[in-house]
């Protein structure tokens, strides 16, 4: 509970206020009462800075000292940490939670602090979510364009496409896309050589007519190199035995070769078939012995096997590569070409072998050195044949399964063809460029779908503030009347609001009390949020506006009715929140708040906020006048009463509450005495006082009819020198009245 105001500086009209030893402390019930601009609301801001745990705006450099009952000091400098639980009705409440908006015909009311500002997050967020809408949509129209370039580019080259393969079914844009996703991430990978691709195109060309015959299978040639080499190094390493050798024979090989050739041209010839000369036996018998037996058998072994190696010479010629598949044949002129020279080379080596044999049989007496050959050549030729062999099978599988094979090379033509043009430059950037664009969509999407969520989040919490709207209207009806205005549901933009109904129709120009009373009704209804009002300062400036003595009562009960109670045991009347302030200017009901069930000197606290300058104020205890008055008529001749016995007629204070007490007093004693309906403040004085007293009186009092004017008592000091001949008219007019005059100076204990 809030004990006292220690000290309240540069916070409005209270500039620099200090509590007095003579101030009393707060009660549980705190009734203070001050004229308009007196003082109350900033008074009541401050309560509101202390339930906000947060300055008053207006007033940054204030300062202040509030002491609470438990002896704790909250100052400017601990308000975020304060946890006292203060709520304030005020002015500042009204405006921040009381907003029309929309045309007159469809007033709509928003209700509550955070509906208020969630109105304004939702108008914020949602042109965030327009902005957001735009930049997609835009995002939208980019990928759009992009997707026209890409489907054009496709469409054209799919069409290439589908003329290059001569491809009889359809092949489109649709489809070049579906050869695009299949490709595989490095999708040079799919771009075929240039041996490939033309194999795979000139299988894709052939027609069911032009396809080829299945290639004779080749037996691979017995390969008997190393067999006749093995078998002719004994051969040309054999020295045949001579009986009698001749050297010039054996010198003279050629020579020798022509007589061995010509002795069995000779066997019975006497004379030499060639010269013509004398054979003699002797001759013939030393050239027998030269060409010995076994140098005969010696030569047919080599002539034989000579034979045998001429005929073990092999074909060159294997493979006819045009008699293959086009996939085929640049592998099948590769394996010919190595066939042809592997052969050519076995051969060679095969004629090595005869020459050498020759030179043996030429030279039989001379050691001959076998050929060198190629090693290992025989089982590099039968591997060859083998993958020859192999190519043929392949070949001739294709072939027989034609279809599918050239099904398989258009297939790989369309992935090579895809490739390119995934993969060229100009479609590579518009690509890039999609995802770029798309990739910013899908931010574009995220941040407005966090947009929506937060509007969508803001709009429960403005629902959330709207369910108590029966309950609101029952108090609005008991301060108003049942039915007069009421708070209806409406759409709009698919939200459940609230809109003001007078009799059934919108309701429009509601005057400052119904504003008020309806903001009041409110007030009362958030309080209903607290679980219980135990530990709860409650503050209620002014909650009657230019109201009828009906709406007073009505505002009466209801605060007595909620914010007092009877303790069960023993009766006495508390208040039922923590700590109740009431402040008011209205004299009728301030009366009423007297009557308030709490009565002890500790609980119940009167106090009064005055001008003490015409731009400061204070905060009293309640004179003991204003306790004792029961009327309002009767305080204002008091302060008029004051003014006319008050030896300084100077003193501010009094010329501060003068104007008011003066022109409401003369409104109501006129009124009294001429019971005119319609009549006005002036119409009355012109005709009791005549009308240039009249003119005087009531030109000073409109002048200063109300204390925002207060500025004028510093300003003005011409017209402020007439209040004191304008009393003076307003006594003597009294005076006129005797026994009225005499009852108003009976009403009070200070004209004794």
């Amino acid at each position: 509970m809030i004990r006292s105001i220690q000290r309240l500086r540069h916070f409005g009209v209270f500039d620099d206020f200090r509590k007095t030893a003579a101030l009393s402390d707060f009660g549980s019930k705190n009734i203070i009462y001050g004229w308009n601009y007196s003082g109350k609301t900033t008074l009541s801001r401050l309560f509101a800075a202390l339930g906000q745990g947060k300055p008053y705006p207006e007033c940054p450099s204030a300062t202040f000292e509030v002491q609470t009952s438990s002896g704790q000091s909250v100052t400017e400098t601990m308000l975020s940490t304060s946890n006292l639980k203060v709520e304030v009705f005020n002015s500042d409440f009204v405006a921040t939670n009381l907003s029309w908006t929309g045309e007159d015909f469809q007033s709509i009311l928003l209700l509550g602090d955070e509906s208020i500002e969630a109105e304004k997050a939702i108008e914020h967020w949602s042109k965030r979510l327009n902005e957001c809408r735009g930049r997609w949509a835009n995002t939208r129209t980019k990928i759009s364009d992009i997707d026209g370039r890409i489907s054009s580019a496709k469409t054209a080259a799919a069409k290439a496409i589908k003329t290059t393969l001569q491809i009889v079914e359809a092949f489109t844009a649709t489809h070049l896309g579906s050869e695009i996703t299949r490709l595989p991430a490095d999708r040079q990978q799919a771009v075929l050589s240039d041996e490939a691709y033309a194999a795979d195109m000139k299988l894709a060309m052939t027609s069911e007519q032009e396809q080829l015959s299945a290639v004779p299978s080749i037996s691979a040639p017995t390969l008997s190199l190393q067999t006749l080499l093995q078998g002719a190094m004994p051969l040309l390493q054999y020295l045949p035995a001579i009986s009698a050798t001749l050297d010039y024979l054996r010198a003279h090989a050629d020579v020798a070769r022509w007589v061995e050739q010509g002795l069995s041209l000779h066997e019975d010839a006497a004379a030499c078939e060639f010269c013509g000369g004398l054979l003699t036996e002797e001759r013939l018998a030393q050239l027998r012995g030269h060409f010995s037996k076994d140098l005969a058998q010696h030569k047919v072994s080599l002539n034989a096997l000579h034979a045998r190696v001429k005929t073990a010479q092999i074909a060159t010629e294997w493979l006819t590569p045009t008699a293959f598949a086009p996939q085929f044949q640049a592998e099948a002129s590769t394996l010919n070409s190595r066939l042809k020279h592997l052969c050519e080379v076995y051969n060679d080596d095969l004629v090595k072998l005869m020459a050498a044999l020759q030179t043996k049989v030429d030279d039989p007496f001379v050691d001959q050195l076998a050929p060198m050959v190629f090693p290992d050549i025989s089982p590099v030729l039968e591997n060859t044949f083998t993958q020859a062999k192999n190519l043929i099978l392949r070949n001739n599988k294709s072939i027989g399964n034609f279809g599918q094979e050239k099904k398989s090379a258009i297939g790989r033509l369309k992935a090579h063809f895809a490739a390119k043009f995934a993969l060229d430059q100009t479609q590579a950037k518009e690509n890039k460029d999609r995802e770029r664009a798309e990739r910013y969509q899908g931010r574009l999407k995220a941040l407005g779908g966090g947009m929506a969520q937060q509007i969508k989040d803001l709009q429960a919490k403005i629902d959330r503030a709207q369910k108590g709207r029966e309950r609101l209207n029952e108090r609005i009806g008991g301060l108003l009347g049942t039915g007069i205005i009421q708070i209806e549901v409406v759409q709009v933009n698919e939200t459940d609001r609230f809109t003001l109904r007078r009799q059934g129709q919108p309701a429009r120009n509601l005057s400052d009390g119904e504003r008020t009373a309806i903001a009041f009704a409110f007030f009362l209804t958030k309080l209903e949020e607290h679980k219980s009002l135990d530990d709860v300062i409650v503050y209620i400036d002014d909650p009657i506006s230019s109201l009828d003595s009906n709406h007073v009562f009505q505002v009466y009960s209801i605060i007595e009715s909620m914010f007092f109670k009877q303790e069960q045991v023993g009766g006495r009347w508390i208040t039922s929140c923590r700590q109740l302030f009431l402040s008011t200017h209205n004299f009728e009901f301030f009366e009423m708040l007297k009557r308030l069930p709490i009565k002890g000197q500790t609980e119940a606290r009167y106090f009064l906020v005055k001008k003490t300058s015409p731009t400061t104020s204070t905060l009293t205890d309640l004179p003991a006048a204003l306790r004792q008055y029961t009327s309002e008529y009767h305080y204002l001749f008091s302060v008029i009463r004051s003014f006319v016995e008050s030896p300084n007629k100077d003193d501010v204070g009094q010329l501060l509450a003068l104007p008011n007490a003066l022109r409401r007093f003369v409104e109501l004693y006129t009124y009294m005495r001429l019971p005119l309906p319609h009549s006005t403040v002036e119409q009355r004085t012109a005709e009791l006082l005549g009308p240039e007293k009249a003119l005087r009186i009531t030109k000073l009092l409109h002048h200063f009819s109300h204390l925002e004017t207060v500025e004028r008592l510093a300003t003005h000091t011409n017209v402020i020198a007439d209040i004191e001949a304008v009393v003076a008219e307003v006594m003597n007019l009294l005076q006129e009245d005797p026994a009225h005059l005499a009852a108003l100076m009976g009403a009070h204990p200070e004209a004794a």
